[in-house]
């Protein structure tokens, strides 16, 4: 079965799983007992799509996310959609405030054709605040649970854009965001288009210049303690996603 997702053992051992079988569509699965058995439950959908919507199909296309915080998943896909689940996947709502933000028609794909949330960075120490990345559409923080976003992608340059477009911060690419656990104010980015870090959770972002070899990847992992160490998978871009010389 190909898993596009897994959210991995919460403290009482629960689990989800997202599948994406292709002419079948997208599936998930539960597990009460860390993986030993799996039952399938509810899938994200979108509400239909209104007459003369513009931009990408609201289809489901795959789950590229799944992240848990004080009794909420959240679910992020592609195409660009963030759902959420108070009853751990029995069910799903679209979060409305941000799929009907207007500069969504902007967002595009990266590697896939259509924009996706891969990163979904809830703050430990503030109920309600939550981070995302999305690939191609910068930085989107709620402080009040969903009902209202703001962009903080300021600082990030998107080289693949004419130069006049490099600082819009609704078309960036970061590939992965990650928050240090023990200073959440602190977060890790590989982006399309280099390293870049935030100090002052997300209300500006500053390019690691020295650091020529992770110019392109996708992993990120942060240290759980020390906010000042990462690390990262050096690959190559664009289209031979290996990493650098193989290594």
């Amino acid at each position: 079965d190909p898993v596009t997702m897994l959210l991995p053992p919460q403290a009482d051992d629960r689990m989800l799983a997202a599948l994406n079988l292709g002419h079948f569509g997208v599936k998930l699965h539960a597990s009460g007992d860390a993986g030993a058995s799996w039952q399938e439950v509810a899938t994200p959908a979108f509400p239909p799509q209104p007459e003369g919507a513009e931009g990408v199909p609201w289809n489901l296309m795959q789950i590229w996310s799944l992240e848990a915080a004080l009794g909420t998943v959240w679910a992020g896909t592609l195409p660009g959609g963030l759902f959420r689940s108070n009853d751990f996947g029995r069910s799903w709502s679209l979060v409305d405030a941000l799929w009907s933000r207007p500069e969504r028609a902007a967002w595009f794909g990266g590697g896939y054709d259509a924009p996706g949330i891969h990163s979904i960075c809830p703050h430990p120490q503030r109920a309600g605040e939550l981070l995302l990345g999305i690939s191609c559409g910068g930085v989107w923080v709620t402080r009040d649970d969903g009902a209202s976003w703001s962009l903080q992608a300021a600082g990030m340059r998107a080289a693949y854009m004419p130069p006049e477009g490099e600082g819009d911060p609704n078309i960036q690419d970061p590939h992965r965001i990650v928050r240090c656990a023990a200073q959440p104010d602190v977060l890790w980015c590989q982006h399309h288009n280099g390293i870049w870090r935030s100090t002052d959770n997300a209300a500006s972002w500053q390019e690691i210049g020295n650091a020529p070899l992770a110019s392109f990847g996708f992993a990120v992992a942060v240290h759980p303690r020390d906010a000042q160490r990462a690390w990262f998978v050096p690959a190559q871009a664009d289209v031979r996603r290996i990493p650098v010389d193989g290594a």
